[in-house]
C-alpha cells in the first residue's frame, strides 16, 4: 500500500436480501486517535464486524424490527411543527445549513464527472477518502433489548464526539418533514451505538460509562443535529408508533 494511501477495510453483508458494503477508513481512525475514550471503543466496534464477531440474528429474525421502518404515531402537521419548536427551544434539537457535512456534500457532487449531481447513497463512500472526520460507512448495529437492528450510513468524529450520520436526499420543500419523521430511524441507530461502545472495557480505555453519540440527518440543504437519548425519551413519552 502506498505510503500516503489510506487503509480502507471493505466487508459485505447480505442481511436477507440486501447486501450492504461496510467501510472503514482506519488511516482516518487512527489519525484520530484509536487508543483513548469513545475512539477507542468504537475501533473495537469496528474491528468486530471486520472479524464477522456479529449475530445474523438480529438481522434475519422477523421478531427484529428494522430501525428504519420506526414511526411516530401519527400527528397533525400542526403537532409536528409544534414538537419541534420544542425540540429546539430546549435545545434537544439544532438545526445547521452551513455545517462542514453540507459543505463537503456540496462540494463533492459539483465534482460528479457525470455532471448529473446525483443524489444517492453511492456518494457516502467519498467521505471516506475527503473527509478526514469520516470513519466508516454502512455499520451494523442492532439491539437484543430493543429487538432492532439498522444500518448506518456514516459515522464520524467530530470534536471527540462519535457522530451517527443518516443521508436523506431530496428536494428543498420537503427536507423538514423528511428529518422530522427520520428522528425515531437516527435516534435508534444513535441508541444502539451508544450500547456497542459502553460494552468493552471502558475503563481500560480511560472513558467515562456513557459515550458521548451525537446524532445527524443531512442532505445537501440541511443538516439536524441532536443527542442519541433523544430514542429513549421517545420510547418512554409512547411518541413512537407500534408495529
Amino acid at each position: 500500500m502506498n505510503a500516503h494511501e489510506p487503509e480502507i477495510v471493505r466487508r459485505e453483508f447480505r442481511h436477507g436480501k440486501v447486501a450492504y458494503r461496510f467501510h472503514w477508513n482506519k488511516s482516518n481512525h487512527e489519525n484520530i486517535g484509536n487508543t483513548s475514550g469513545d475512539a477507542a471503543s468504537l475501533w473495537a466496534h469496528l474491528n468486530s464486524i471486520v472479524q464477522g464477531k456479529i449475530s445474523e440474528e438480529p438481522f434475519t429474525n422477523p421478531f427484529y424490527q428494522k430501525a428504519s421502518s420506526l414511526r411516530f404515531k401519527k400527528m397533525s402537521k400542526v403537532a409536528k411543527v409544534s414538537f419541534r419548536k420544542k425540540l429546539e427551544r430546549s435545545g434537544l434539537l439544532r438545526t445547521d445549513e452551513e455545517s462542514d457535512l453540507i459543505q463537503l456534500l456540496r462540494a463533492l457532487r459539483r465534482a460528479r464527472s457525470d455532471g448529473a449531481r446525483r443524489a444517492d447513497h453511492g456518494i457516502l463512500v467519498e467521505f471516506l477518502f475527503k473527509d478526514p472526520k469520516s470513519i466508516a460507512i454502512e455499520v451494523p448495529v442492532w439491539s437484543n433489548a430493543y429487538n432492532l437492528s439498522g444500518h448506518i450510513d456514516l459515522v464520524r468524529i467530530v470534536d471527540d464526539t462519535v457522530h451517527v450520520c443518516d443521508y436523506k436526499p431530496g428536494p428543498l420543500e420537503s427536507t423538514s418533514r423528511r428529518f422530522f419523521d427520520s428522528i425515531p430511524q437516527v435516534s435508534a441507530y444513535g441508541e444502539m451505538l451508544s450500547h456497542h461502545l459502553a460494552s468493552t472495557l471502558r475503563s481500560a480505555l480511560d472513558a467515562p460509562l456513557l459515550p458521548k453519540v451525537q446524532c445527524c440527518i443531512f442532505d445537501s440543504h440541511s443538516s439536524w443535529y441532536f443527542g442519541a437519548e433523544m430514542y429513549v425519551t421517545l420510547l418512554s413519552t409512547g411518541m413512537l408508533k407500534e408495529i
